[in-house]
């Protein structure tokens, strides 16, 4: 029990130096944003090729993307900084609560923590593409005013809610900033995986480089956007009884393994000491971990709506 209340302690003093971490990030961009904006936007090419430069990591960028698609803006030195915390607990767990103990609690943090930056950026995804075709129709009036791609995409992130209104507002200070715009939505529909944005992106790369019109491709992309989204409904209440159901097959086992583990300690603790009980568990979770994925794979088919 002393093992368990010091590791708690040690958790929530990492979660307050995370928490930390990521406010004064957001503090700082805010603050740079904001002198930019009265400087006129003048470039930072010395952070942009740092950014860069530590998105090259593997680990860092995925991290930073799942980050940025739950709604934190940070910038990648502070994700990998949490990083850094976060892989002081590894070994802090298996210390204080033993190897089984620790393997335990870690890939429960680990699983719970992804799940919720996954279930918010599910949610805060679904919201941009519910919102886009409002959006296209916006700097579609505005382009047949004779304005620019740029100038009707940055008026109509204007008249946006959130949180599609910051999404386009950052794409329109980095096109300012001198970056070309099928590229940096290129690069958004990549980090938010919205293929409706990479379809606009291709638009615009194919419009600046051979010219034409994109009012048809705006209006046959916000007729598509809606009939996908009624027909994602339709599917979803057809399929509503066969992802509980899902839900339940992939909550009961490990419901259970807690529950015995929880009541009787041992019998787990005396798998583990022989050879063929440690490869019986390392089976069982190994298929759990399958089951579970392939449910979430077949649920995530029925629910990507974009």
């Amino acid at each position: 029990m002393a093992a368990i209340v010091v590791f708690l302690l040690a958790v929530a003093m990492a979660g307050s130096a995370i928490g930390l971490f990521l406010y004064a990030d957001v503090k700082a961009r805010r603050d740079e944003v904001t002198l930019r904006l009265r400087a006129g936007d003048l470039p930072d090419s010395v952070a942009r090729v740092s950014r860069e430069h530590l998105l090259r990591n593997p680990l860092l960028r995925s991290a930073s993307h799942v980050l940025w698609r739950s709604g934190l803006d940070v910038e990648p030195d502070t994700v990998a900084k949490v990083l850094w915390v976060l892989g002081a607990l590894v070994p802090m767990a298996l210390l204080i609560l033993g190897p089984f103990d620790g393997l335990i609690v870690i890939g429960f943090i680990a699983a719970f923590g992804y799940g919720v930056l996954r279930r918010r950026a599910a949610q805060r995804r679904a919201k941009i593409v519910s919102q886009l075709p409002g959006f296209l129709e916006s700097g579609l009036r505005v382009l047949q005013a004779g304005n620019t791609l740029e100038e009707s995409m940055a008026l109509a992130a204007v008249e946006s809610p959130d949180p599609l209104k910051p999404l386009f507002q950052s794409v329109g200070r980095q096109v300012r900033l001198g970056a070309p715009l099928d590229q940096v939505l290129a690069e958004t529909a990549e980090i938010y995986r919205i293929r409706d944005i990479k379809v606009i992106a291709l638009a615009a790369s194919i419009n600046r480089k051979y010219g034409g019109s994109l009012r048809n491709v705006f209006r046959s992309l916000i007729s598509a956007i809606r009939s996908r989204d009624a027909s994602a409904r339709e599917l979803r209440a057809l399929t509503a009884e066969t992802r509980f159901s899902a839900v339940v097959l992939a909550v009961i086992p490990a419901a259970l393994t807690a529950y015995i583990y929880f009541q009787n300690q041992e019998y787990y603790t005396s798998m583990w000491a022989t050879t063929g009980g440690r490869v019986i568990l390392i089976m069982g979770v190994a298929l759990q971990i399958i089951g579970v994925a392939v449910i979430y794979r077949m649920m995530a088919s029925t629910e990507d709506n974009a």
